[in-house]
């Protein structure tokens, strides 16, 4: 063989040697890129389901808020029209039944937590609660009642009725 086939045989030895180490780094880079990307991602997710949560809670809040403002608002017409509340007439009663409107997730009265629904309310009439049901499972329950049985009311509460937390 004459020198320059030797070379030439050489640097054929060699390339595959440089592309096996770049091939390396790349995947190495590559792996690296994606876990950035997979630990970001995470991080976000955790955040938005946080967030939802949060929205959740707030949009069930002023739904229990506009009830009470109702209930303020019957109490008033009804004393100034000369008839009030008495104890037993409100309690273990579904307060939705004297609103004139109801939030646009109510399910109705049933014995149990309907099944399979989230983001929802509606009166256990067993237990004679108003339930709300968030998107996790979690529940909070509301009872009707007059505030005179509490020894504190929720802020605002007025004639002596409230949606009470159990």
């Amino acid at each position: 063989m004459g020198s320059w086939q030797s070379v030439v045989a050489q640097n054929l030895a060699m390339k595959p040697k440089i592309k096996l180490s770049q091939s390396g780094a790349s995947l190495f880079g590559f792996a690296i890129y994606i876990s950035i990307v997979s630990m970001l991602t995470f991080g976000l997710t955790s955040a938005l389901n946080r967030v939802q949560g949060r929205a959740e809670t707030i949009t069930m809040e002023a739904d229990l808020a506009n009830m009470r403002w109702e209930l303020r608002e019957l109490w008033v017409h009804r004393n100034a029209t000369g008839q009030s509340f008495s104890a037993g007439e409100i309690e273990n009663l579904n307060p939705l039944l004297l609103l004139g409107g109801r939030p646009n997730n109510y399910s109705g009265e049933f014995a149990e937590a309907p099944a399979g629904v989230r983001s929802v309310w509606y009166f256990d009439t067993k237990a004679k609660r108003l339930v709300y049901v968030f998107s996790d499972g979690r529940q909070v329950r509301y009872r009707l009642t007059s505030t005179a049985k509490l020894n504190r009311a929720s802020q605002g509460a007025m004639g002596g009725v409230d949606l009470a937390p159990d």
